[in-house]
């Protein structure tokens, strides 16, 4: 059976979600893989130029308990569908989620992804690399997240484990991830204190307590931008890890706030580069450095 890549955009993510697809359509045949959009609200145009590109474009509803504050916003649902993948696109053996701000820049990241998810319950990316740096912005953002749905006695156990970001991940349709995602969700919505919903954060819990088993991949499988910038390989024209041996990054996460702001980011030889990090910049600087 086939692979599904699920992400979920609302209107101001239709561009960045349109990159991601654009990224995988050439490996869509090669490794079996179909594709679906989750609509959060998007308008009518980008709603009609992502469905000519995907094999399903889902309008999800609340699969929880109602909840006043978070049923009654459609963006909440990006993180809240996810523990109910296979129920709401049925029939495929594995799902991997992409977060919309990801691009695809190597097939090998998915590669990594269906074949690390065979046999365990998750395949994941833990937030782990010599080259990131943790400001107290980052670690207060987690524990406050971990605090809003679980306390601050098991925020303190959990901020102690290796964390994994949910941006990116892969699980069979049979998993035990899904049911014990699902469960604890629901707890964390029981006795839900703040303002935010954070799937990443019951996630974690999941695979802290739940005892999965989970196949840990490297960051290049995830990069995340802002904890440390990508370096440019001027001759491969691609980006890559900013540390010896500056391998290839395989899935770009442009995980900075905003996603179109234009960044410095520097070459192998130490000359500088100023770019978007969306797909789309990162293929014009290569065209434009291919001339």
């Amino acid at each position: 059976m086939s692979a599904l890549v699920v992400t979920a955009a609302d209107e101001p993510y239709a561009a960045l979600a349109g990159d991601l697809i654009a990224s995988l359509a050439e490996h869509r045949q090669t490794l079996s893989l179909h594709v679906a959009v989750l609509d959060l609200g998007l308008e009518a145009a980008s709603r009609e130029a992502l469905a000519s590109g995907v094999d399903h474009l889902v309008t999800p509803k609340w699969m929880f308990k109602p909840h006043a504050k978070f049923d009654a916003d459609p963006k909440y649902l990006a993180r809240a569908a996810r523990p109910f993948l296979p129920e709401l696109v049925p029939g495929y053996a594995t799902y991997i989620w992409l977060d919309a701000d990801i691009w695809v820049q190597h097939r090998l990241g998915l590669e990594w992804l269906l074949d690390a998810s065979r046999g365990v319950d998750l395949a994941a990316v833990p937030t782990m690399h010599r080259s990131y740096s943790f400001s107290q912005r980052d670690m207060g953002w987690l524990h406050k997240r971990y605090a809003m749905a679980f306390g601050d006695a098991l925020a303190n156990e959990l901020i102690r484990q290796p964390y994994f970001n949910s941006g990116v991940m892969a699980a069979r349709a049979g998993s035990t991830l899904w049911r014990a995602f699902a469960d604890r969700f629901q707890r964390a919505l029981d006795r839900w204190n703040g303002n935010f919903l954070s799937d990443q954060a019951v996630l974690n819990a999941v695979i802290a307590m739940d005892d999965l088993r989970v196949n840990r991949l490297p960051a290049r499988a995830n990069w995340l931008c802002h904890l440390a910038p990508p370096l440019w390989n001027e001759n491969a024209k691609a980006l890559v890890e900013p540390a010896m041996p500056f391998d290839p990054l395989l899935i770009v996460h442009n995980t900075y706030d905003d996603k179109r702001k234009e960044r410095s980011i520097r070459t192998l030889t130490g000359q500088q580069r100023t770019t978007q990090l969306t797909r789309s910049s990162i293929q014009r600087l290569a065209h434009s450095e291919s001339q």
